[in-house]
């Protein structure tokens, strides 16, 4: 009875992580470091964005540009660009997504040329509190199985994958 109950089981289909292991080892597109840092990113973004849409109707773009509004004073719009690591166009449109939404004001200025200056509202200001605190949370659970030396040598390491990124792209 026992061998018969074998033969009728149902084959476990391996889990998506181990088919991504083994596509690794096979010459798939995840054995370029590229490649699976995307694959990885691509896969956080999505997880933060259904999370920031859900929990405070923002999308990605909108919640990098008040994370980066909500810790300054006033910035200017080429500031909360660069500061988002978000082109200017992006920026500029979740400047006015947050300002449709009372998160911020938006001033235009002779005393810096033609920039536009932006300031959270106080509703901004606990919004990005909330965000900052929402992201905190995230962060954690995803380091949660790491010590403080591997998450630093994480780091590490990833900022010297990022000071090779003009290396990489130079070509």
């Amino acid at each position: 009875m026992a061998a018969n109950a074998r033969t009728t089981t149902t084959p476990v289909a391996p889990k998506t992580t181990e088919l991504k292991a083994a596509a690794a080892t096979q010459g798939s597109v995840n054995r370029y470091l590229a490649a699976y840092i995307m694959g990885v990113a691509n896969r956080l973004a999505n997880g933060a964005s259904n999370h920031y849409r859900t929990h405070f109707s923002l999308g990605m773009s909108e919640w990098r540009a008040m994370m980066a509004i909500g810790g300054q004073d006033e910035l200017i719009v080429r500031q909360v660009a660069d500061l988002a690591d978000l082109d200017y166009a992006a920026a500029s449109k979740s400047v006015r997504v947050l300002e449709e939404r009372g998160l911020v004001t938006v001033e235009q200025t002779s005393r810096r040329g033609r920039a536009a200056v932006v300031r959270a509202t106080p509703e901004g200001a606990e919004t990005y509190k909330k965000l900052r605190d929402a992201a905190a949370r995230r962060q954690r659970r995803l380091t949660s199985t790491f010590t403080a030396d591997e998450l630093a040598t994480l780091w590490a390491l990833l900022r010297r994958v990022e000071q090779q990124v003009p290396h990489m792209n130079a070509e």
